[in-house]
């Protein structure tokens, strides 16, 4: 009904607005021939209308089952999916879904009985990118007495009256029961209730973004803040912060609990080496003054060993590293007395090199010289020293004469 509404509704402004218009209908292959008999009334509703019509047959059971998701949740991921798939090879810019205000009460209770934050409790937005919803304002009440004053036919989904969808408990029992015992308006309110908290929740994500550009800093695909710097913020923007670093490595973090955000918030008060994993492989690491969030997966790396005999005409590049390396074999007698001193150019005595030297990870028993009377410094002490984590250690570069590090680059 909602759907066969708007559609009429789009179907009137065609001309006014210069529409061009797609309908497209998703066959979930759940409800058998009625599921079949729904996508003929849409096809034939389309044609009706002189619309281009397009449908697509999945199989849901086993999106569910491999997504890990529930049928509803399954569903709703397809639809989305495939229609933004069509409209973009259609060359549509707008994606219009039959949402009411029904749907946003139903939607707030929903999340807010599975433990949702003011986020969830924001409802439906009426236009989010490339969706808009043209119908959210209008309760179900209202769409049924549109469709029956314009005389529209429509198709009825038996899966909306069955209980054993958690929605559809909420719309069946718990809003009648609602509207007699407590307020006759409830759907009402409560929508008008979600626009509050999405007002104030557009309001925190602004305040956040632009703190987050002060003190949020990326390094190699891995993304941290400052300890002392992030304990002066409020916890709700401390919160919403998290939020945004974490939407770096994926989409949704809907699966990111409130436990989750209190235990990252903790790290700033513990000590350096303590991890929070989170779901979706993604590690949230106290290292020294600094939080640091960083994807597992990418985390793990092939070793880098690459040797460098000389006389060496090549370029030595590590691209996972952005790692570039020239090296030369230069007389003595061609420098200056003073060899320049640069952060970018390194200068060993060739005579002392007793092996071929490698560019490569560190390894157990690394050291450096540290005069000449030979005293050596273990390269872990350096580490250390120089405030490098033991879980980035690993991923470092040396340039190194057997054990003996000639270069910890780009550093010593």
């Amino acid at each position: 009904m909602d759907s066969v509404c708007l559609l009429d509704i789009l179907n009137q402004c065609r001309e006014e607005y210069d529409l061009s218009l797609l309908v497209v209908h998703v066959n979930h292959c759940l409800r058998g021939e009625e599921a079949d008999r729904d996508e003929a009334f849409v096809k034939a509703l389309a044609e009706k209308m002189g619309l281009e019509f397009y449908s697509e047959r999945v199989d849901i059971l086993q999106v569910s089952k491999e997504r890990k998701m529930t049928e509803e949740e399954a569903g709703r991921y397809m639809r989305y999916q495939i229609m933004q798939h069509v409209c973009m090879m259609k060359g549509y810019q707008k994606i219009a879904i039959a949402h009411n205000q029904d749907d946003v009460a139903e939607t707030v209770l929903f999340q807010m009985f599975r433990g949702s934050g003011p986020r969830g409790l924001s409802g439906i937005f009426a236009k989010r990118e490339y969706i808009i919803r043209p119908i959210l304002f209008a309760s179900r009440a209202e769409i049924a007495e549109y469709v029956k004053t314009h005389g529209l036919d429509c198709c009825t989904d038996a899966t909306n009256e069955m209980e054993e969808y958690s929605r559809n408990k909420i719309r069946l029992r718990v809003f009648p029961y609602v509207e007699k015992e407590i307020n006759n308006r409830a759907k009402e309110h409560v929508a008008k209730a979600a626009q509050k908290i999405a007002l104030q929740n557009a309001y925190i994500e602004k305040q956040a973004k632009k703190r987050y550009m002060k003190l949020v800093h990326a390094d190699r695909g891995e993304y941290y803040y400052s300890c002392e710097e992030f304990n002066k913020l409020d916890i709700v923007i401390q919160i919403e912060i998290i939020r945004l670093i974490l939407k770096n490595f994926r989409d949704s973090v809907k699966d990111i609990t409130e436990q989750h955000y209190k235990m990252i918030i903790s790290l700033t008060k513990k000590e350096a080496g303590k991890q929070v994993c989170l779901p979706g492989n993604i590690c949230v690491e106290r290292r020294y003054q600094y939080v640091w969030f960083k994807n597992q997966i990418a985390d793990v790396r092939i070793a880098t060993k690459e040797l460098c005999e000389f006389p060496y005409d090549g370029v030595v590049e590590i691209h996972r590293e952005r790692v570039r390396l020239c090296m030369d074999v230069v007389e003595r007698e061609k420098l200056p007395e003073e060899i320049p001193q640069k952060d970018y150019t390194k200068w060993f005595n060739y005579d002392n090199i007793k092996g071929g030297i490698e560019l490569r990870n560190p390894e157990e028993g690394d050291f450096f010289v540290m005069d000449k009377q030979g005293n050596r410094k273990k390269l872990s002490r350096y580490y250390i020293d120089e405030k490098i984590p033991l879980s980035e250690r690993k991923r470092e570069i040396v340039l190194a004469d057997g054990s003996h590090v000639l270069w910890a680059v780009p550093g010593r």
